[in-house]
């Protein structure tokens, strides 16, 4: 796993910076970000590995193949609904309260999607509101005030604030519908700076997976840059293991240097293990807890793993996700090989509750171990490097950014611009 993200760097010609941070241990429960523990390795055996599936299409891997599609929930939320509540019947894991969610779009004077523009959302006649936050991508609206905290609401207040001198525009909307929302101004998405952190699991199945991961993320870094110019880019790292292991979560905090991130890499290998769940809520809550910039700018946390949180702890995974609402930062999930179904069902709930999107590696290029089919009704299979390429192209730029035909390796379903129409 030494180099699941370096790839990612090493097409990077980022200027050097500043550490903000240490690597910070955590064993066994999450430490605050400034503490220093130094790992443990308990005296028992951990169980043998839970063997994985075999490739479909075993020897026939080549390199720089590995496919991917993926599912933005929030774009098809009557399907999700319905998907969630019968995952957590079957599953018995806990479940994100999404009920009532406001959901709209904001279009600018010029008629045009008006992505970046801050917004608050307000219980009728509250004072402070409840969120804060700006428009998503193509001027898009989803927040879930029963999961922040705010209860169930039939209708909320939205203020929609100019960047220039002048007085917010104020309208009241119900929730649960889907509403068209006209600015008298227009949206100008040019964010200030990125927060890229990775969260990543390093037990022993990963190993595999993430040496052709490490191939596929090849200069994103340089893709974000062109799409943002001029944007101010951190980076972050969180991996994590499992109780027993040698740790549970490291968190190396931010940088601005590309020799730092690389370094930190380096440092990594993949082990431990030995059961189906691992660390995945505490990791993603250390990640959470980290200091993120706050204005106009990108807060991407993404997620890569092939197993959840263990089933006494899986409700830290949800709240690590609340929290990161509460920021304004998106966590898109990364299904690797060997994702079962309730590693699916907390990492799209992360997702759709956030604002990101859940993504999932393919049996169509033959690497690594055999991937489970998602439980969506449709998706478009790309290479991975062009998926999350265009994630990250669709969010510093505000527009939704779909695979040119010729990359589409396979489709599902009857697809449209993530809306899934069958």
């Amino acid at each position: 796993m030494a180099l699941v993200t370096s790839a990612i760097l090493s097409a990077c010609d980022m200027p050097e910076g500043v550490v903000l941070s240490e690597p910070v241990l955590i064993e066994p429960a999450i430490a605050p970000a400034s503490a220093k523990v130094a790992p443990t390795i308990a005296p028992t055996i951990a169980p043998a590995p839970v063997p994985l599936p075999p490739s479909r299409n075993s020897g026939r891997a080549r390199r720089g193949v590995v496919t991917a599609g993926d599912i933005d929930d929030a774009l098809n939320l009557a399907a999700f609904t319905r998907y969630q509540a019968k995952s957590r019947k079957e599953l018995k894991l806990p479940m994100a309260n999404l009920s009532t969610p406001v959901l709209a779009q904001l279009r600018g004077a010029d008629g045009k999607p008006a992505p970046g523009v801050r917004i608050t959302l307000r219980k009728p006649g509250a004072q402070e509101p409840f969120y804060s936050g700006y428009s998503g991508v193509d001027g898009m609206i989803s927040v879930f005030p029963a999961s922040l905290g705010a209860g169930l609401l039939r209708e909320v207040e939205l203020r929609a604030i100019p960047e220039e001198q002048g007085a917010p525009m104020v309208q009241r909307l119900k929730t649960g519908q889907r509403a068209q929302v006209q600015l008298p101004f227009s949206g100008d998405w040019k964010p200030d700076f990125l927060d890229m952190v990775f969260v990543v699991d390093t037990t022993g199945s990963m190993a595999d997976e993430l040496a052709w991961l490490t191939k596929e993320l090849k200069g994103l870094t340089r893709q974000a840059k062109r799409a943002a110019s001029g944007v101010d880019i951190r980076y972050g790292l969180v991996v994590y293991r499992d109780d027993g292991d040698a740790y549970v979560v490291k968190n190396y905090g931010f940088t601005k240097q590309q020799s730092q991130m690389q370094g930190w890499l380096r440092q990594q290998s993949a082990g431990g293990g030995g059961d189906y769940p691992e660390a995945a809520g505490r990791a993603l809550a250390s990640a959470a807890g980290m200091q993120w910039r706050s204005g106009k700018g990108e807060r991407l946390m993404i997620h890569v793993a092939d197993a959840p949180e263990h089933n006494n702890r899986a409700k830290t995974y949800l709240q690590a996700a609340r929290k990161a609402a509460s920021k304004g930062i998106q966590v898109f999930g990364l299904g690797a090989s060997g994702v079962g179904p309730e590693a699916e069902y907390l990492m799209r709930q992360a997702a759709v509750q956030t604002g990101g999107r859940y993504m999932f590696l393919t049996d169509d290029s033959g690497v690594g171990y055999g991937h489970q089919e998602p439980t969506v009704s449709c998706y478009r299979v790309t290479a991975l490097t062009d998926l999350v390429g265009r994630v990250l192209r669709s969010e510093l730029t505000g527009r939704r950014i779909e695979a040119a035909p010729s990359k589409v390796v396979r489709e599902v379903g009857s697809y449209r611009n993530g809306v899934c129409l069958n």
